[in-house]
Parts: structure tokens; C-alpha cells; sequence
């Protein structure tokens, strides 16, 4: 197993891509703690919160009720986890939000909790938790962006800034944390069948130009994300750092 004898954070670990991040870490020997505002999945096909699943999986798991925009909450979280599991090895910044708008009908407060959630959120969690990080033999920190994070879509100004700023703090923070062993990667994911798009593509009109602009016949599962989070989390990934993964079925190709 990748990943046995380690311990991971997940955020927004509830449903999703986080939830799928979760389990495959559990799959591969992690012990999670899953920080998410609430422990019920959001997909109602999803019945069993992830903690539970991955003590089926005959791991350790636990969850923290997390607002990541808080900074209380962030040092609780990381506290929480290194007081059940001993330590910190890998943390996963992946709660994220969408609110739709163009810089001239978004909100002011949807735009600065676009930023909260999405940008200033890996501060509060990956800052008390760096310490720890430190201690492990293989302290990795993966935070989450987009496709949109590198190119532009209508109607999505908040999201887009917010994604493409988590991919250049990922590059600053691969070079304050190398001297420490630290990688620091980013997964920026495409279309990927979750609760946030079945709404998106349920709805032909806006199914069809994501279907036209996906190079493969087909949108991702997060379990596509999960496995290539368990390849930046891994030894198979250690002189990887500053990176930028994308994983969109060639959206951005073009």
C-alpha cells in the first residue's frame, strides 16, 4: 500500500471529489480525518458519511465540523487530527465553492467568499498544520483548482480568479517548503460527475458545449482525481513539486 502508516486531511471530504480523495487514501493504508461543514454527504446517492466508509475499509477516520474560512476551525482541525493520529503527513485542500457571475452581477460577498473558501482557506488549514508537516517523513500538501483555473468560461469571474490564484500560491509554496522535504502540488480537474455538476449536466444547453470542448468522449468520475491524488501523496511522486496536474479529458488542449 502507497500510503500506509500516514495520515491525511481532507476538506470538504464529505462528498465529491474529497470524499473520493478519502477513501482511496484509506485504500492505500491512510488513516483521514475529513474536515466538511457537515458529515452527511451532499449527493443523496451517497448515503454513508466518508468516516464511516473508511473504517469499513478497516482504517482509522474521524470528522471534524470545519468552516474552512475560519481560522478557529483550521487550528481545530489540525489539532483534532494530531491529537487522534499522532501527526500530520499529508493535507488536502479541497473545499471549494461556485457561484456564478460576471465581475459585474456577482456579488461582493459571493466574490469574497469565492476567495474565502477557495484561496484563503488553504492559509488557515495548511499554516498550523506545516509544523507537523515538517515532522513527517513525507509531508505532501495538495490543494485544488480547475480547468477554469487556466482558462476563462462565462459567467464564472469569482471561480476563475480564485483557481488560477491556487495554482501560482501552490508554485510560492513549493519554494518556501522544498529545504523542509515538502512537495506542494496542485490537481486542477475538469468536469468530473459530482453533486456541484449534476445540475450543469442534466441541463442539454449547457451539457452540450462542456461535451464539444472535452477532447474525450466522456466527463470524469472523482475517481479519476482520487487515484491522482494518491500519486501526489505517495513516494512514487517525491521529486515531484510545484506542479500543476491537470486532469480535464483535454478541455484545456484547446
Amino acid at each position: 500500500m502507497q500510503l500506509e502508516n500516514r495520515t491525511a486531511i481532507v476538506t470538504g471530504g464529505s462528498s465529491g471529489i474529497g470524499r473520493s480523495i478519502a477513501l482511496e487514501f484509506a485504500r492505500e493504508g491512510a488513516d483521514v480525518m475529513i474536515g466538511d461543514v457537515q458529515r452527511a454527504p451532499k449527493d443523496k446517492a451517497e448515503e454513508t458519511p466518508t468516516d464511516d466508509l473508511i473504517q469499513d475499509l478497516g482504517r482509522e477516520a474521524m470528522f471534524t465540523k470545519t468552516d474552512v474560512t475560519q481560522v478557529t476551525d483550521g487550528k481545530k482541525l489540525v489539532e483534532s487530527t494530531v491529537e487522534a493520529f499522532g501527526g500530520v503527513d499529508i493535507v488536502v485542500n479541497n473545499a471549494g465553492i461556485f457561484p456564478p457571475g460576471s465581475v459585474d452581477t456577482v456579488s461582493e460577498e459571493d466574490w469574497d467568499q469565492t476567495f474565502a473558501t477557495n484561496v484563503k482557506a488553504i492559509y488557515i488549514v495548511t499554516k498550523p498544520a506545516v509544523a507537523h508537516l515538517r515532522d513527517s517523513e513525507a509531508g505532501r500538501i495538495l490543494n485544488l483548482s480547475s480547468q477554469l483555473g487556466l482558462v476563462g468560461r462565462a459567467n464564472a469571474a469569482a471561480y476563475c480568479a480564485s483557481k488560477g490564484a491556487v495554482v501560482n500560491l501552490t508554485r510560492q509554496m513549493a519554494i518556501d517548503y522544498a529545504s523542509d522535504k515538502i512537495t506542494v502540488n496542485a490537481i486542477s480537474p475538469g468536469i468530473i460527475r459530482t453533486s456541484m455538476t449534476a445540475e450543469k449536466l442534466a441541463d442539454e444547453s449547457r451539457r452540450e458545449p462542456l461535451e464539444r470542448d472535452t477532447l474525450l468522449p466522456f466527463f470524469g468520475d472523482p475517481t479519476d482525481i482520487g487515484r491522482t491524488a494518491v500519486f501526489l501523496a505517495s513516494d512514487d511522486s517525491r521529486y515531484v513539486t510545484g506542479h500543476c496536474l491537470v486532469i480535464d479529458g483535454g478541455y484545456t488542449v484547446h
